[in-house]
Formats: C-alpha cells, sequence, structure tokens
C-alpha cells in the first residue's frame, strides 16, 4: 500500500515538474537577459534629424569575397574595396588634428587585427572637380557578427556585417558634427562573396549611429555618438538540405522506437532494449551537430525537438517495465487476457506520443523560446 502511494506521488511531482519546466520555457522565465552595457546602435531613417551644419561624408564599398566562416567564432573573412569622398570643411578637421581619412574612418567590428589589412589605392586622396577629396582602400580581416539568431536552427538565417564608422578619436569627430552618407547607388556584392552550405539572399546597406557610454577620457559628456555605415549580407539555409542531413535521422531514429509498442507484450525482453539502444542513439546525433554551433544562452528548435524525442523515449522505457512486470506477475491461465490488455493499452500510449510529438514540434516552430 505504501509502495503504491509513493509511486503515484513520485509520478505527481513528476508531472508537475514537467509542466512548470515547460511553462517557465516558454514564458521566458528562464531566459538569459542580456548584459545592459548603456550603448545603443539607432538606425537612421529619413525622419532623422541632424543638427545644421553637420559635415557629411559619402562612404561606399563592394565586398569582393567573403570566406572562411566559422559559426563557433560567430565571425567570417572578408575583403572590401571601400570610398570615401569628403569636403573640405572635414579636411580642414583632419588637418586640425593631424590625421588622414582612413584613421578616422575604419571598420568598426573587424577582429584579429593581426591579420587585418587596409591599403589605400592613392599616396594621396585625389582632389575632385567640385572640390572635394576621395580616397579608395582595399580593406580585409575577419569581421565579427554580434547577432546571430539560430532560435530556428537548422533552418536559420544569417547576416553577416561589414560596418565602417568614425573612430572614437576626439570631440571633432562626434554625429553631432560629422554623418557618414552611404552610396546606395554605388555599394554592392561581388561575385565571391557565397559560403558553403548557404545560399546568399543579397544585401543591405544602413546608416546608423552608435551610442557608447563613455567619453574616452576627454570633454564633459557621459556618452559618446559617432555615425556609421553598416553593409550586411544575407545568408540562408536550405530546408531541404537541413531535413536531409539532421532531421531524416532523427526521424528515422524516432519511428523505430514508436514502432516498438506494435510488438506484442511477451516479447518484453526484445521491447525494453530498444529505448535504451535509441537513447544513446540520440545522444550521439545530438552532440554531432551541437559540435558546429558556438554556446548559446538559448535553446535552438533543434535542442528543443530532441528534448522531446528524449521524454518519449523514457516514456515508452517505463511503458515497458511495467509491461514487462505486469506480464510477469500474472499467472499462465491468465496471460493471454492480459496481453490483449496490455497491447490495447500500448495502442494507446503510442498514439499519445505521436501527437504529443508532432503538437510539440509545430508549436515551438511557431513559437520559438524566449
Amino acid at each position: 500500500m505504501g509502495r503504491g502511494i509513493f509511486k503515484r506521488i513520485s509520478i505527481f511531482l513528476a508531472f508537475c515538474g514537467l509542466v512548470l519546466g515547460a511553462w517557465a520555457n516558454r514564458t521566458g522565465k528562464f531566459a538569459v537577459e542580456p548584459f545592459a552595457h548603456g550603448g545603443e546602435t539607432v538606425l537612421v531613417t529619413p525622419s532623422t534629424q541632424w543638427p545644421k551644419g553637420v559635415v557629411e561624408v559619402k562612404l561606399g564599398s563592394f565586398v569582393e569575397n567573403v570566406y572562411d566562416f566559422n559559426m563557433a567564432t560567430q565571425s567570417v573573412a572578408a575583403e572590401a574595396i571601400v570610398w570615401i569622398t569628403w569636403p573640405e570643411a572635414f579636411q580642414h578637421m583632419l588637418d586640425a588634428d593631424g590625421l588622414t581619412v582612413d584613421q578616422v574612418i575604419s571598420p568598426t567590428n573587424r577582429v584579429n587585427s593581426w591579420d587585418a589589412t587596409t591599403k589605400p589605392l592613392y599616396t594621396k586622396p585625389l582632389r575632385l572637380p567640385d572640390g572635394s577629396h576621395y580616397q579608395i582602400f582595399r580593406i580585409s580581416g575577419r569581421f565579427y557578427a554580434d547577432v546571430i539568431d539560430l532560435h530556428r536552427y537548422p533552418i536559420e538565417k544569417l547576416s553577416f556585417p561589414v560596418i565602417l564608422g568614425v573612430n572614437p578619436m576626439s570631440d571633432r569627430f562626434t554625429a553631432d558634427k560629422v554623418r557618414l552618407v552611404a552610396d546606395w547607388e554605388h555599394s554592392g556584392l561581388g561575385s565571391y562573396i557565397d559560403i558553403v552550405g548557404f545560399a546568399t539572399d543579397g544585401y543591405s546597406v544602413n546608416e546608423q549611429i552608435q551610442t557608447t557610454p563613455t567619453n574616452f577620457g576627454y570633454g564633459n559628456r557621459n556618452s559618446s555618438s559617432f555615425s556609421q555605415v553598416k553593409v550586411s549580407i544575407h545568408y540562408r539555409k536550405s530546408g531541404l538540405a537541413s531535413i536531409q542531413q539532421l532531421i531524416l535521422p532523427l526521424i528515422i531514429v524516432m519511428l523505430i522506437v514508436l514502432v516498438a509498442p506494435n510488438l506484442a507484450a511477451s516479447l518484453w525482453d526484445v521491447r525494453i532494449a530498444i529505448p535504451s539502444t535509441v537513447l544513446l542513439t540520440l545522444v550521439f546525433l545530438q552532440q554531432s551537430y551541437r559540435q558546429n554551433l558556438p554556446l548559446l544562452p538559448y535553446i535552438t528548435f533543434l535542442d528543443q525537438v530532441y528534448a522531446e524525442c528524449y521524454l518519449v523515449t523514457f516514456g515508452l522505457f517505463c511503458l515497458f517495465v511495467w509491461t514487462s512486470n505486469k506480464l510477469d506477475q500474472t499467472p499462465e491461465p491468465e496471460r493471454p487476457t492480459v496481453i490483449a490488455r496490455l497491447n490495447k493499452v500500448d495502442a494507446w500510449v503510442q498514439l499519445g506520443f505521436v501527437l504529443f510529438l508532432v503538437g510539440s514540434t509545430t508549436m515551438n516552430w511557431l513559437f520559438p523560446l524566449k
């Protein structure tokens, strides 16, 4: 009697824990909040108001090569041609601080500076007929993507930015004095920007203002804002390829364990071995694809699917343990009746688990975890 009550309490507590955990995940109670560093990036729109007298510097870029994509480090290597056209007023600002244009305007999301290069084409900037100055550069290096959304992995979309902005040299180049204007008409992509495993989905060019919560020890300001031009290259993963590579093996493995209840209850030794084997296979499959991902503060769609598969596999293992014990305790004359009843239980549980997998997978795709 006491043993039965203990079993019922354990099952009830496990069920409550499962429901509470699912509720907490769906509502974001376990979500990791990003650190509030105090800075922000604001996209420039046609309605953005600029101060009178702001100096406009025109900047364009043509990304020629994209290669050596590394998901684990959220970075990609790229080479681009960048051209800058600036008026005499900006040249006076450069001369006042003894700077060149490539010292003031440079890639802001470039990493691994030891192998990065910025090479100007002309020894001195050209002087255009309208009196403005012009210089063109070839830049190369690794560029970091601070936001990669993998909530729907393995069917995901990626965007890799090349951000060119004003360096925080002094108060002379803040966003209220200098604006970088994107050369929308002539910016673009070259022929060697495809990444293995992804399809190129176009690009976008945007102006933005980066605000940092510091004055870099200069002046009385509490923050600094600088103008930037952001060129983003968009990629997408083929849904069919993702299904064949990552989803199809999982479906086959789960079909094996879901078909197991169709075996007669009398074959208890065969039935109880299947979930254990499938569980090890699931662990191996999940670890294989996780090796290609960075450490994430959230659960991806595929992680959720695997969690559901773990629950179903464990549930079927518990079912087979229960049916085998029930059959072992049944007298021989009653075994045919008990086997028939257990087969019906197997069929209902099998149907329930199939509906659970289909329903939960659909919900997780439509409403990703926060």
